[in-house]
């Protein structure tokens, strides 16, 4: 009997003591970081370690206990007095970690993806020496151009992440929005392969800053592929020129011939130019259908539509005016 009532005891101060906040010598959270194979005593010894006083033995028996010693989770965990060694088991079984991100945004070229990780001083490097074309091979991808093919987000680092798990991911999310919009394409649409999709969405991407004027861009671009004009798309020019872009461009400028200059040649650029939202992706696979040719930007964040060249030509002297006079 007294011994049922002394295991009884002991019982309850166990569960007690799970249930209670740990005891921290400072009032700063900390972060641990738990590896594949780490044993529930190595982790309570690490905890320890950490400011926290945790009953190494007690915690050991809890994870017997709720048979947890082999599901921990590797990853960077934060911990504050808050915490319970429950809770903190729990977080390790789950694999609630702390993450920290990086963000990709629209627009961005595949160079200023590659700056992004390698500024990022919680990733792992691994692809600084690889090209980007043997970068694409080990995606598995056919195209080795890599520009445009990765979905622009905020992705998540674990203590373990490396350059190369961040790309693998932002290149499925895109294949992922890719393959579900094309199945909702306009059937007039001039766009014949999601990849064709990607680059006039590029396009679309750096021509229009108001989110709404995207399917009317996306219709004047298609408009001009069906007619076989020149799409002359200042931001084309500017990708091709790369390093050599002063800032301002030139008529020069328009006349110097690259893969991607719309002004030189006809139908879409050889690659895309940036990275792509998905709205821009649907814009380019669902232009609005209008009979306007050309558009020009009124410098206030919205863009101006024309049917003929002599009203498009008027609009660009009168903005190209306004431009002036408030500068």
């Amino acid at each position: 009997m007294i011994i049922t009532f002394v295991f009884y005891f002991l019982f309850i101060l166990f569960i007690l003591w799970t249930k209670k906040p740990l005891s921290l010598s400072k009032n700063d959270d900390v972060r641990i970081i738990i590896k594949h194979g780490y044993t529930a005593k190595k982790i309570a010894n690490l905890i320890n370690e950490k400011c926290f006083s945790i009953n190494v033995r007690n915690f050991i028996w809890m994870t017997y206990i709720y048979n947890a010693d082999k599901s921990f989770k590797a990853g960077e965990y934060k911990l504050s007095n808050i915490d319970t060694p429950f809770n903190i088991m729990n977080n390790f079984i789950s694999g609630k970690c702390y993450y920290h991100q990086i963000t990709f945004l629209e627009g961005w070229d595949f160079n200023q993806f590659r700056q992004a990780l390698e500024s990022n001083i919680y990733l792992k490097k691994t692809i600084t020496n690889i090209n980007d074309s043997d970068l694409m091979k080990l995606l598995g991808s056919q195209i080795l151009s890599p520009e445009g093919l990765f979905h622009p987000d905020t992705y998540y680092i674990s203590f373990d992440t490396t350059d190369f798990d961040i790309l693998k991911m932002a290149y499925e999310k895109s294949n992922a929005i890719i393959s579900k919009l094309w199945k909702k394409r306009k059937v007039s649409t001039t766009i014949n392969t999601p990849y064709e999709a990607i680059i006039l969405a590029s396009i679309i991407e750096k021509e229009a800053s108001n989110h709404m004027e995207k399917a009317a861009i996306s219709g004047v671009l298609n408009n001009r592929l069906k007619l076989g004009m020149r799409l002359q798309s200042d931001p084309t020019v500017i990708y091709g020129l790369g390093k050599n872009f002063s800032g301002k461009i030139s008529k020069f400028d328009l006349k110097k011939d690259t893969p991607w200059n719309t002004y030189t040649r006809y139908g879409l650029p050889s690659t895309p130019i940036s990275s792509v939202s998905k709205s821009s992706l649907w814009a380019a696979l669902n232009p609005e259908s209008h009979n306007y040719m050309y558009y020009v930007a009124r410098g206030d964040g919205t863009t101006v539509f024309s049917i003929t060249y002599e009203s498009h030509n008027s609009k660009v002297k009168e903005y190209l005016l306004k431009s002036k006079e408030n500068k």
